[in-house]
C-alpha cells in the first residue's frame, strides 16, 4: 500500500477494475479540499501568484509519484525501465489554478517495441485521475524519437528544457537531456533554435492582437505575458544550463551570478511574473476554467480584488479608474517582459558573421562598426552622459541602426537616477534631444519611430521625467486603445509621415500644411507632451482637465529643453487647446459664422491655427485605428478652411455667398430634370446645407424630395461622401416628434447612426418639410443589405403614418428576448450640458452617454416631450461613448431661457437614457 493525502491505494492488481487502483471518492473528496485551500491563497498577497502554482505543483507531484508507484505495482511492471516526467508549466514547478499539467512517459529506444506496454500502464496512472476531473496531457517518448522530432518540431524542443523527473528511472530523463543540450542546443545550433521561438512568439501575437496595449490583453500569449517569460526561460536553459525545476523564479537569481542580468532587472522580472500569475489565476478562478483574456469586466473585478479600487467600489468612476491603475501595472509588467526577452534573445545568439562594410571613429565617443553605431568604449557613457544621445544622432545623420550591445548599455544607464540627473542637466543633451524628437527624415529604429526608441531604451523618460505618470497609463474604454504614452509617441509619428508626405493620398491638406511648418520644435514638442497632463489631477483632484494640466507642465519641461520663451508659449497654447478644435468640429454648427469667430479667438494667428490643426489630426488618428471617420476629417477640414478664411481678412458672409453661388452652379450642371424643381429644392433650404453639402449629394437629395409626392415620408439610400458609411435621405411632413420616430425605425432596422443633419423648409402654401440626413451602418455589414433596408422603408412608413406606435416598435425589435446584444464593455457616465452661449439663434444641447441600440430615438422623444423643436444635430461616436449635440429652440421658436428650465431638460435627459447609460 502508498498514501497520498493521508488515503492508502492498494498497489496490487485488482479484478474489478482490471488493475486500476479502485480510488472511490476519497480522492475526489481530498482533490476538492486542496482546491478550496488553493482557492482561499487569492486572498492573500504573496501567496496568491506563482506560490499558489508552486502549490499545485506540489500536490500534483505527490499525486502523480503515489499513483506511478501504484500503477506500477498493480501491472507487475516494477523492474521495466520507465520513467516519468513533468513537462510545460507542471515541469517548470508552478501550474495555475485551472491549468493542465502534461507529462511524459520516457521509455527506452526499442522502435515501438515498448509502446504496447506503456500504453497499459497509461491507463493505469491516468485514469484514475482524469475520473476525478485533473485534466493531464500525456505522451509517451522514446529518447532517439524525441530528439529527431525536437529538430523539426518546436513545441517537442521546449519540452525537453523543460522536462523535470518525477520518478521512475531517473538515468531515463538524465541521458535524455544530456543528448539534447550536447546536439540540440549546442552554439552552432542555438541561433536557429532562438529564431524558432521569436518566429513562434511573433505568430502567436499577430494571432491575439499583435500589439502589448490591447485592450483586453491575453495574459498568457499575448506580447508581454508569460509565454514571453517562457520564451525567456527556455533561451537561458538552452545557452546557460540554469534553473532549479522546483523553482521557476530561482532562474532570475542565476542569471544574474552569470551577469546576463544585473540585479535590478531581475528584481523587475521578478515582480512581473509574479503580477502576471495573480492576475491569471484570478481569471481562472472566476472563470472556473482556463481562461487568460484580462477583458473589461474582468479588469474591475480584479482591480477590487488587488487593492486598486479607492473609495466606494459600487461607484462607476472609481472603478473605471481602479482598473486603469491596475491596466497601468500590467502593461509596464509586460514591457518588462517584452523587453527581457529581446535581451536574453540578443544575448544568446551566437556572434553574427561581420560584413565587409568600413568601420569609422565618427567622433566624441561615437564610432561606426560593421554598419551599425556603438559607443567607443562602454565605460565613457558614466562619464560623458550626453554620448547616450550623441549615439542616437549619428543614428539618424548616418541612417544606420545602433548596435545591440551600445543600446543594451545606454538602457542600462538611464535607469540610474543619477546618470538621467546628469543627462538632464546637460546643455548639449536637451538639444540633441529637442533636435531628435523634431527629426523628419526617416531613421533606421525599430518601428522607423526615433522617439518610440528613444521611449524604450529610458531616454524620454531620463529627458522628460514628467512623462512617467503616464507611461502605460490607460483608458478604461473602447475608444483609446493605446496607452497614453505610446499614443503619444504614435501622433509624434504621424506628424512626420505627415510631413514627408506619406499620408497625402489618406490627408491631403494636412500633408500639404504639414510641409510648410515653419518651427517644428513648438509643434512636435506640443504634440509628444500633448497629453502628459492626464497622469496629473489638478487643484480640485481632477484628471479632467488634463489640456490645461499639460499646459502648465509645459512651463516646467520646455525651458529646460532650450526653446525660447516665444516657442514655450506657442507649445503651450496647442497643448492647452489640443481638443479644442475637435469639439468646435464635431459638436457645433460650421455653418454659424459665430461659430467660426468665437474658435478663431483662442486661435494664435494662421501659423497657430495651422499647427493646431496638424496636432488634432495626429491625435485623433492614433488614438484608436478607426477613430478618425471620413466625416471627422472632413469636419476639420471645413473648421481649418473656414477659420483660415476668417483670419486673412475675409468676411463670412462674402466667403460664403462665394461658396454658395459656386455649389448652386455645380448642382444646376448636374441635374437633369426641370430647372425649376432643382430651383425651388435649393432656394427654399437654409444656406447652412448648401454649405455642408456637396453638389452632387444636393442633387440627390432634390431627387428624393420630389419623389415624395404626397406621401407622408419617403426615403432613399443615396451616394455618400463617407465611403464607410450610407447615406440615408429621409424627406418628410414636418411635425413634433418626427426625428424620434425616423429614429426608432433606424433602431428597429439594426442600423446604428454615426452622423445626421436635421433640417426642414417651407413648401408653397406654407406646410414645413423636414429633410433629415443619416450616416448608418449595419450593425453586421458593411452597407444595408436589400431586404433589410425594404422592411425599414416599411417601419419608417407605419411609425410616420401612426399605424404603429415606435415604443411598440422597438419593444418587438429588440426586446430581452432578441438576439441583438452587445458584448459587455466599461460603463460611461451620463452627462448632459445645456449651452446658452454656443449659439445666437439656438440652444445646444450635449449628451455624453454610452452608446446603445435605440439611443438617438430616446433622446429624441425627450426632447419632444420636452417641447423642443431641433433645428441641428449632431452625431459623435467614440468606441462605447456618444457625444450628441442637438441644436434646439422653444416650439416657438425662441432660445431655452437659463434657470429652471435647463435643470429640467438636463433631467429629463439623464432620467430618459438612465443614470449610469444603461438601458
Amino acid at each position: 500500500m502508498v498514501r497520498f493525502l493521508g488515503l492508502s491505494m492498494p498497489t496490487e492488481p485488482n479484478e474489478l477494475t482490471g488493475g486500476v487502483p479502485p480510488l472511490g471518492s476519497e480522492l475526489r473528496d481530498a482533490l476538492a479540499c486542496h482546491r478550496a485551500e488553493a482557492r482561499t491563497m487569492l486572498e492573500h498577497p504573496g501567496a496568491d501568484g506563482v506560490a499558489l502554482g508552486r502549490k499545485n505543483a506540489e500536490i500534483l507531484d505527490g499525486l502523480m509519484t503515489t499513483m506511478f508507484a501504484a500503477a506500477r505495482g498493480s501491472l507487475g511492471q516494477s523492474r521495466q525501465a520507465i520513467a516519468l516526467a513533468a513537462v510545460g508549466s507542471y515541469g517548470r514547478g508552478a501550474v495555475a489554478l485551472k491549468s493542465d499539467a502534461d507529462v511524459r512517459l520516457i521509455v527506452p529506444n526499442a522502435r515501438g517495441r515498448n509502446r504496447e506496454e506503456a500504453s497499459a500502464f497509461v491507463e493505469a496512472l491516468l485514469y484514475p485521475l482524469w475520473d476525478v476531473g485533473l485534466s493531464i496531457g500525456h505522451q509517451v517518448m522514446e529518447p532517439d524519437e524525441a530528439l529527431a522530432l525536437a529538430h523539426e518540431d518546436l513545441a517537442t524542443a521546449t519540452t525537453l528544457l523543460d522536462l523535470r523527473y518525477l520518478a521512475g528511472d531517473k538515468t531515463l530523463v538524465s541521458e535524455l537531456l544530456d543528448r539534447a543540450w550536447n546536439g540540440m542546443f549546442l552554439e552552432s545550433a542555438l541561433g536557429e533554435f532562438i529564431d524558432r521561438l521569436d518566429a513562434e512568439a511573433s505568430g502567436r501575437q499577430a494571432r491575439l492582437g499583435g500589439s502589448l496595449y490591447l485592450l483586453e490583453p491575453d495574459v498568457k500569449g499575448g506580447s508581454g505575458g508569460l509565454r514571453d517569460l517562457d520564451g525567456v526561460r527556455w533561451v537561458a536553459r538552452a545557452r546557460y544550463r540554469v534553473g532549479d525545476p522546483g523553482d521557476p523564479q530561482s532562474i532570475w537569481r542565476e542569471l544574474v551570478r552569470l551577469g546576463v542580468f544585473v540585479g535590478r532587472e531581475s528584481q523587475e522580472i521578478t515582480e512581473a511574473e509574479t503580477f502576471l500569475w495573480r492576475v491569471r489565476n484570478r481569471l481562472h478562478a472566476h472563470a472556473d476554467r482556463k481562461s487568460d483574456r484580462l477583458t473589461f469586466d474582468e479588469q474591475e473585478t480584479i482591480a477590487l480584488e488587488m487593492g486598486y479600487v479607492e473609495g466606494n467600489s459600487g461607484n462607476d468612476d472609481a472603478r473605471a479608474a481602479g482598473a486603469e491603475r491596475l491596466m497601468q501595472d500590467y502593461y509596464l509588467h509586460a514591457r518588462i517582459v517584452t523587453r527581457a526577452k529581446e535581451r536574453m534573445f540578443e544575448r544568446a545568439r551566437p556572434p553574427r558573421k561581420r560584413s565587409r562594410m568600413a568601420d569609422a571613429d565618427l567622433g566624441h565617443g561615437v564610432r561606426l562598426f560593421d554598419g551599425h553605431v556603438t559607443l567607443a568604449g562602454s565605460a565613457e557613457l558614466l562619464s560623458d552622459p550626453p554620448l547616450a544621445l550623441r549615439v542616437y544622432a549619428a543614428c539618424a545623420r548616418h541612417d544606420a541602426p545602433v548596435l545591440p550591445f551600445a543600446r543594451e548599455v545606454i538602457a542600462r544607464a538611464t535607469s540610474d537616477p543619477a546618470f538621467a540627473a546628469a543627462l538632464r542637466a546637460s546643455r548639449e543633451a536637451n538639444d540633441l534631444f529637442a533636435d531628435l524628437i523634431c527629426t523628419v527624415a526617416e531613421s533606421r529604429m525599430p518601428r522607423g519611430s526615433i522617439a518610440g526608441e528613444l521611449h524604450d531604451v529610458g531616454l524620454l523618460l531620463a529627458m522628460i521625467p514628467e512623462f512617467l505618470p503616464v507611461t502605460g497609463r490607460v483608458h478604461h474604454d473602447t475608444y483609446h486603445v493605446y496607452t497614453v504614452d505610446v499614443h503619444s509617441v504614435a501622433a509624434l509619428d504621424c506628424l512626420r509621415s505627415l510631413a514627408r508626405g506619406e499620408l497625402a493620398p489618406v490627408h491631403p491638406l494636412a500633408s500639404r500644411l504639414a510641409a510648410e511648418i515653419a518651427r517644428p520644435r513648438p509643434l512636435f514638442l506640443a504634440t509628444l507632451l500633448h497629453d502628459v497632463g492626464k497622469g496629473y489631477p489638478d487643484a480640485n483632484g481632477s484628471r479632467k482637465n488634463h489640456s490645461q494640466s499639460g499646459a502648465e507642465l509645459c512651463d516646467r519641461i520646455l525651458p529646460r529643453l532650450g526653446l525660447s520663451e516665444e516657442d514655450v508659449a506657442e507649445a503651450r497654447a496647442l497643448v492647452a487647446q489640443h481638443l479644442s478644435m475637435y469639439h468646435v468640429a464635431t459638436r457645433r454648427d460650421l455653418d454659424d459664422p459665430t461659430t467660426i469667430q468665437d474658435f478663431c479667438v483662442g486661435v494664435r494667428g494662421r501659423e497657430g491655427l495651422r499647427d493646431l490643426y496638424l496636432l488634432t489630426v495626429a491625435d485623433i488618428t492614433t488614438t484608436s485605428p478607426t477613430a478618425m471617420t471620413s466625416w471627422k476629417s472632413r469636419m476639420l477640414e471645413e473648421l481649418y478652411l473656414a477659420s483660415d478664411g476668417f483670419l486673412l481678412g475675409g468676411r463670412p458672409s462674402q466667403i460664403d455667398e462665394e461658396r454658395l453661388g459656386r455649389v448652386r452652379d455645380a448642382a444646376a450642371r448636374l441635374w437633369s430634370g426641370e430647372r425649376s424643381a432643382l430651383d425651388a429644392f435649393v432656394g427654399s433650404m437654409p444656406e447652412r446645407y448648401l454649405l455642408a453639402n456637396t453638389p452632387d449629394a444636393i442633387v440627390a437629395h432634390a431627387q428624393v424630395a420630389l419623389d415624395r409626392k404626397s406621401s407622408p415620408v419617403h426615403a432613399a439610400l443615396v451616394p455618400s461622401k463617407h465611403p464607410e458609411f450610407s447615406e440615408l435621405c429621409v424627406i418628410a411632413e414636418d411635425r413634433p416628434g418626427l426625428l424620434a420616430r425616423i429614429a426608432a425605425a433606424i433602431t428597429a432596422g439594426r442600423l446604428e447612426v454615426l452622423a445626421a443633419q436635421v433640417y426642414s423648409r417651407v413648401l408653397p402654401g406654407g406646410r414645413t418639410e423636414a429633410v433629415d440626413l443619416f450616416w448608418v451602418r449595419n450593425r453586421a455589414e458593411a452597407t444595408p443589405e436589400a431586404r433589410r433596408f425594404a422592411r425599414f422603408l416599411k417601419d419608417l412608413d407605419d411609425v410616420c403614418s401612426g399605424a404603429v406606435d415606435p415604443a411598440d416598435l422597438l419593444r418587438a425589435r429588440t426586446g430581452s428576448a432578441s438576439p441583438w446584444r452587445e458584448r459587455p464593455s466599461p460603463a460611461i457616465t451620463t452627462e448632459v450640458v445645456v449651452d446658452d452661449r454656443a449659439s445666437p439663434r439656438h440652444t445646444v444641447i450635449e449628451v455624453f452617454a454610452k452608446d446603445r441600440p435605440g439611443l438617438l430615438y430616446t433622446l429624441a422623444r425627450a426632447l419632444h416631450e420636452l417641447g423642443l423643436t431641433i433645428a441641428l444635430s449632431k452625431i459623435n461616436t467614440e468606441g462605447t461613448k456618444v457625444a450628441d449635440v442637438f441644436y434646439v429652440s422653444e416650439l416657438d421658436g425662441t432660445k431655452v431661457v437659463p434657470g429652471e428650465r435647463f435643470k429640467v431638460i438636463r433631467d429629463a435627459l439623464t432620467g430618459a437614457i438612465g443614470c449610469n447609460g444603461d438601458p
